[in-house]
């Protein structure tokens, strides 16, 4: 099981690699003329392929597998192939020996615990690391005393269509806005001088992140990286996820805005990463307004950018039916088949045992006498071969000891 495991593990991280590095690719060049929001979800192909290796089996009709000549691979029908029962059972028991032999599972087993055990210290950090920022600043959350500032807020609510609750507070330990809470959800602003315009856009972009659900997407995205923690890819695709998800959060705020909306937008930037006094808050279960300094130039760029990108709407439904299929596993009616051979082998077993019983003898008797002319004396054995074979039975091994009455 472990080692089964180790392997499905193994294998899906060596094809999320090639993705990440398809992605990364097509990133400087085809994508460059799509949305960042497309940019940004086209990830999730990669984070639902990592974190689902495994397949759902499907299984279609009989007649349809006859159509399409398919036969599965997980069913080996002993008759069809011409083994006998006992060869199939040799085979099956030498194969035990050599594989009990082997040394390898015993890797497999050592992969799987340190796998298990780094695993196991990575989410913990990260949960509790969570848990302990959010019982820190806690102490310093304030009910919004402002009624404009809370006005500002309800409008954004409605005009954004969110009926979730997702609190308003000040907080005195931060220096830049932020959301924070999976479930009980704040949105926290620092205590510092923001005009309405100002503010307004500042809450407009953390409420986008949880309109989108950002929050679910950076657990996901902080799942992958805890199981394949061994994959440094993973971490580059983790960066890259982060920027896009600010990228394209600019994007839908500034949807339909014209230039001197989006100028406002970026000052609006910059004044608070003025304010954030080099405050970086280094916690990947948050979002935050300016928490990326990294990516201030390209997101001033696309804030000035009117050029109109494409949607990618068609490729968007080819991926995802592309990583759909990708779950799916065909087996051509592998059940049934693998009952139709069982059902065989039993029946060669009941053909074995009447061949082998009293009756025997009658059965060979009355065949000798309807064809006297097989019958070789110097080689007996000969028309019991031909009497199995005409009772499809010359897969089997029956010792010929009845006697025969040629008389």
């Amino acid at each position: 099981m472990m080692e089964i495991f180790i392997k499905n593990l193994l294998y899906a991280s060596i094809v999320g690699s090639i993705e990440i590095m398809s992605i990364i690719v097509l990133k400087t060049t085809l994508l460059k003329r799509y949305t960042c929001a497309f940019n940004y979800y086209i990830w999730l192909a990669v984070i639902f392929k990592m974190i689902t290796p495994f397949k759902i089996p499907i299984y279609i009709p009989e007649k349809i597998s006859y159509i399409f000549q398919h036969s599965p691979n997980n069913v080996k029908t002993i008759i069809e192939s011409g083994i006998s029962l006992s060869e199939s059972m040799k085979i099956k028991n030498n194969a035990n020996i050599i594989t009990a032999n082997y040394p390898i599972e015993n890797y497999f087993i050592i992969l799987f615990y340190i796998w298990l055990i780094v695993s196991i210290i990575l989410l913990s950090y990260h949960i509790i690391s969570y848990i302990i920022f959010n019982n820190k600043i806690k102490h310093f959350i304030y009910d919004v005393p402002d009624s404009e500032i809370r006005n500002i807020y309800s409008k954004l609510l409605v005009e954004m269509n969110i009926k979730r609750k997702i609190s308003l507070k000040l907080c005195w330990g931060i220096s830049t806005p932020l959301g924070i809470g999976i479930f009980n959800s704040h949105i926290l602003i620092p205590c510092v001088s923001y005009d309405n315009q100002e503010l307004k856009y500042i809450l407009k972009h953390e409420l986008m992140h949880y309109k989108r659900h950002d929050m679910i997407y950076k657990i996901l995205l902080l799942i992958t990286v805890t199981v394949y923690w061994f994959n440094p890819l993973v971490y580059i695709m983790y960066k890259i996820v982060s920027n896009d998800c600010e990228l394209s959060c600019d994007e839908a705020v500034l949807k339909k805005s014209n230039m001197k909306e989006r100028k406002l937008y970026a000052s609006t930037l910059i004044n608070s990463l003025r304010l954030n006094k080099n405050n970086v808050i280094k916690q990947n279960l948050i979002t935050g307004f300016n928490n990326n300094k990294n990516i201030l130039k390209r997101r001033l760029e696309n804030m000035l950018n009117l050029k109109i990108k494409q949607k990618g709407v068609i490729w968007g439904i080819l991926i995802t039916v592309i990583v759909v299929c990708s779950f799916i596993s065909v087996n051509v009616l592998a059940e049934a088949t693998k009952n139709n051979s069982t059902s065989a082998i039993e029946n060669t077993k009941t053909q074995q045992q009447k061949i082998t019983s009293d009756n025997y003898s009658d059965a060979l008797q009355e065949y000798i006498k309807d064809n006297p002319t097989k019958f070789d004396k110097d080689n007996p054995t000969k028309i019991l071969d031909d009497f199995m074979k005409e009772n499809n039975l010359d897969h089997l091994t029956v010792d010929f000891t009845a006697p025969v009455n040629t008389d």
